[in-house]
């Protein structure tokens, strides 16, 4: 009996300063939403990073080095606090970091795409940056270049070196809330407004991209998988029982990632029908082989 009541006083000891640790941090570590000037010449003032309290990377030697880790997105939440620790962990092992998303579908290993200290990156067709370029000017000044300095990318997907990531980082949530703060940035970018971000922090830093199309496919648009990397379905996917896309439209068959916001996706969903191109059919069957479904 003493034992077991000397456990449970133990487990209630740790757990209560866990909770108590969980809730100082959470409290005491907002993010700042003001815009530092450029005191130093730079745009970063700010470090967002949390750092380790213990570094094991020096003392750890594994006998082979892992090529790549999975981390998660970091927001201000308890458990994403203790991931983000976890990520800074992972972020200083390695020299390159591939940004990508939850929509995004791996088909096939990536290589590292970068080169000669450029980032490698996805170009979207409505990163406009010339179109832009009167509201631009405000983030990015006349005496760092043209405006097609910028490159059309958004940060995803993305891959960039670990010390370039390291500068561009600060720098892109200042502007980002900077933009977001201001009306006329919002509403020219709207949804788009963090990409731009990065983008213009990416090129304030010279941290020029390869732009690289065959990164990713954006199905309905994109019909085939071929050699590219990912699919992303950002898109909804709307056909007739023949086929046939009916975007704007809901079809008699769908997959739009937005009809699952607030519930689960069914476990097995509704094959599409004959005539699908293979790049949405591979959405909802990624395992079969692209000569089968073609």
């Amino acid at each position: 009996m003493g034992c077991g009541n000397m456990f449970f006083s133990v487990l209630i000891t740790f757990s209560v300063a866990l909770i108590t640790y969980n809730i100082i941090i959470s409290a005491n570590a907002p993010l700042k939403q003001g815009f530092p000037g450029p005191s130093t010449g730079s745009l970063i003032s700010v470090d967002p990073i949390i750092k380790m309290p213990v570094d094991r990377s020096k003392s750890a030697k594994p006998t082979s080095k892992r090529l790549f880790h999975t981390a998660v997105t970091a927001s201000d939440s308890v458990y994403n606090t203790w991931q983000c620790r976890i990520m800074y962990y992972w972020f200083k092992k390695f020299n390159y970091i591939l940004m990508a998303e939850p929509d995004h579908i791996i088909v096939k290993p990536i290589p590292n795409l970068s080169r000669d200290g450029l980032g490698a990156a996805f170009p979207f067709f409505y990163i406009e940056p010339k179109k832009y370029e009167k509201v631009l000017r405000k983030y990015f000044p006349e005496h760092k270049g043209p405006v097609t300095k910028i490159d059309p990318i958004g940060n995803s997907p993305v891959i960039v070196g670990r010390e370039s990531l390291k500068k561009i980082a600060p720098t892109w949530m200042n502007i980002s809330l900077a933009m977001k703060k201001d009306p006329e940035t919002d509403k020219a970018f709207g949804w788009v407004l963090e990409m731009y971000a990065y983008a213009v922090s990416s090129a304030l830093h010279d941290v020029g991209n390869i732009l690289y199309k065959d990164f990713m496919i954006q199905p309905p648009w994109d019909l085939k998988v071929g050699n590219k990397f990912i699919i992303h379905y950002t898109y909804g996917c709307d056909y007739n029982m023949k086929g046939e896309l009916t975007y704007g439209k809901i079809g008699e068959w769908r997959f739009d990632k937005r009809s699952f916001d607030s519930i689960l996706p069914p476990r097995n969903l509704p094959l599409p029908p004959p005539g699908v191109p293979e790049s949405v059919v591979c959405l909802i069957l990624p395992s079969v082989p692209y000569d089968v479904v073609s």
